[in-house]
């Protein structure tokens, strides 16, 4: 069965599917794995794009460049148009060196443009400006199509908008059910409010929210006839503004977090999930805002 992904559209006449396949850990951490594991994060990835998967996030962090080959190697031959692609410049490449390090990774990915190319945490203050300037020059060039950021606070999205004149589409961040960091700086209001788009990563916490579903998980999957798991990712994407990036290793773990999509939960469920739903961080454990 082949699934059609929803689209969420923002500011800047800027679309993307709203679920979308993170490589984190493809191909090694943050260095390369084996070749064993290759063929295993290939068939995952390629089942994925079977299922009807267009959005691939990736980063030259991840396993040192190597997730970007894998992806590259599974998109082969798929056309291009059909896809939507993400790659990130870490801090080492800020600076004058974010052009070198986006034409790397479209080497890697064996593909002439990127759908959105994000800066992966915040540039401090001597390489802010001249880092975001790069970013503008790659998609003056038509080497990315749309700009963006990582783990940015309210505050320094606010400066990055300002200096990129409104160019800036999404914000990726760690949000979840547990993980509250972005509702108490203020940046979920404000993308609701601004039509810039958040991305949650890590949106299931690694599973655990299947593994150990607190009382209220369980009682909404009933509710819903779905699984915990499928309530987690759902409470996410039922909010206008949010979109989710997950990595899956096997078809049936993907199968249950495409069950996600396609239906919605009721305004006053979302609500009660954020005020009741047990234990919330209020910063990231893994990534908080504005890491350097």
């Amino acid at each position: 069965m082949v699934f059609n992904i929803p689209v969420k559209s923002g500011s800047e006449d800027f679309s993307i599917p709203s679920y979308g396949f993170g490589t984190w850990t493809i191909g090694g951490s943050t260095s390369r794995g084996s070749d064993a594991n290759d063929r295993h994060d290939l068939a995952a990835l390629e089942n994925a794009l079977d299922l009807g998967v267009t959005h691939f996030d990736t980063a030259e962090l991840y396993a040192a460049g190597h997730a970007e080959a894998l992806l590259g190697e599974a998109i082969g031959g798929k056309p291009r148009e059909r896809l939507f692609i993400t790659s990130k410049v870490f801090t080492n490449n800020f600076g004058d060196r974010v052009r070198n390090a986006a034409e790397q990774s479209l080497r890697r990915l064996k593909t002439d443009y990127l759908d959105l190319y994000l800066i992966h945490r915040k540039p401090t203050d001597t390489l802010f400006e001249k880092t975001l300037e790069e970013m503008m020059t790659l998609k003056e060039l038509g080497r990315v199509r749309h700009i963006g950021v990582s783990n940015f606070s309210t505050t320094s999205l606010k400066r990055a908008q300002k200096f990129c004149g409104g160019s800036i589409v999404t914000n990726q961040v760690h949000y979840n059910l547990a993980i509250r960091e972005i509702e108490h700086d203020g940046l979920l209001r404000d993308a609701n409010e601004s039509g810039i788009l958040l991305t949650a990563w890590r949106p299931i916490e690694k599973g655990i929210f299947g593994k150990e579903p607190p009382e209220i998980l369980q009682r909404f999957a009933e509710k819903y006839q779905r699984t915990p798991i499928q309530i987690a990712l759902n409470w996410l994407l039922s909010q206008k503004n949010v979109c989710v990036i997950s990595k899956t290793s096997t078809p049936e773990h993907l199968n249950e977090n495409i069950g996600a999509l396609g239906w919605e939960m009721s305004a006053d469920d979302i609500e009660v999930l954020r005020k009741e739903y047990p234990h919330q961080k209020t910063k990231s454990d893994v990534v908080p805002l504005d890491s350097e």
